[in-house]
Formats: structure tokens, sequence, C-alpha cells
């Protein structure tokens, strides 16, 4: 499975992360997208930039299509395979971790936070190109699909200066009390 990930190129430092991440994770067939940097509004360059990624898998009438951001951080070795063996039969999105939001006892949740590794399905790729860009594309979805969140975490978001909050953000704050792929 290709992995497609958002990359801001003037970000070496996650692109160094990014290198180990995908080393350790024996990933070998991936994809780097050049990101969307919106100085205005930083959501809406994200938005943009997964969009981008779905409407070309859209347009190339892929069943799927995997999408990761440069600061994924995988929780441990053969996460990634983990997550692709553990893959729902029904889902909309399929979602390596999550920052925020509840999870139901059958996995789903019906609004999140933390794209930054999901698998989505064909069926949802409009529905996804739908959702404003004024905000945060994960907020955008909240309650429009069916949303699938891997048992326990595979993915997580490196710790770093977010170019989204213009600040540093420590994402371990959002994983207490969560399960970790070990």
């Amino acid at each position: 499975m290709r992995v497609h990930i958002i990359h801001l190129k003037h970000r070496k430092d996650r692109l160094q992360l990014l290198d180990l991440e995908i080393v350790k994770q024996n990933i070998l067939n991936y994809t780097i997208w050049e990101g969307i940097l919106d100085i205005e509004n930083p959501k809406r360059g994200i938005a943009k930039a997964h969009k981008k990624i779905v409407e070309w898998a859209r347009n190339q009438n892929l069943q799927s299509i995997l999408i990761a951001e440069d600061d994924v951080k995988f929780t441990a070795p053969r996460a990634f395979e983990y997550f692709l063996q553990n893959e729902p039969k029904e889902y909309d999105l399929y979602l390596g971790g999550i920052a925020y939001g509840n999870i139901n006892s059958d996995n789903s949740t019906d609004d999140f936070s933390g794209a930054h590794f999901y698998k989505i399905n064909q069926k949802f790729y409009d529905i996804f190109l739908s959702v404003p860009e004024e905000k945060d594309i994960d907020r955008s979805l909240a309650n429009k699909g069916k949303f699938i969140v891997c048992d326990p975490f595979i993915a997580v978001q490196q710790n770093g200066f977010s170019d989204n909050q213009k600040r540093e953000q420590n994402y371990d704050l959002y994983l207490q009390n969560r399960r970790l792929f070990r």
C-alpha cells in the first residue's frame, strides 16, 4: 500500500524525522506531496493539501488512499503493518490514531481531531472534498461519515512546532488513557 505524505518543503526538521519513521516501519512505497502554506489561514492550506490528494485519488478511480502528514510518528515497530492487517471491512475513514474524540465500543467516532494518518474509502471522496476549508479538515468532517479508529493507536503526531497552531505542541497530553500499539 502506497502512503501519500503531505510535507511543507521548508520543514526540513520534519523531513528528517519522517525519513526515520519510514525506515523503521519498512515503508517502501510512498509519495511525498508538497503541502500548501496559507499564511492567513493555515487550516485552509492544510485542508487544501489533503483535498488535493483525495481529488487525485478520485480522478484515478482508486478504491482507497492512505494519507499521512509529515509529522506522523508510529508508536512501535510493525505499527504500519498492524494498521494494514486490521483494516475494517466497512468505513469511510480508517484512522491510525486521534488526538481528540470519544471512541465508541466498536472503535467508531463521530467527531475527531487528528488527520495525521488515515485511509479514506472511495465512497467518501465526494463528501470529504465538499467540506469547508476555513477550519480544520478533521473537525469539518464531524458526523459526516463512518470513522473507525485503529485499536490500539498505531500513529500519533510528533511533538514540535505546529504550522497550524503557530506554536510548539505537545501531543502527548492527548494520549493519556489511550491504548497505543507496542
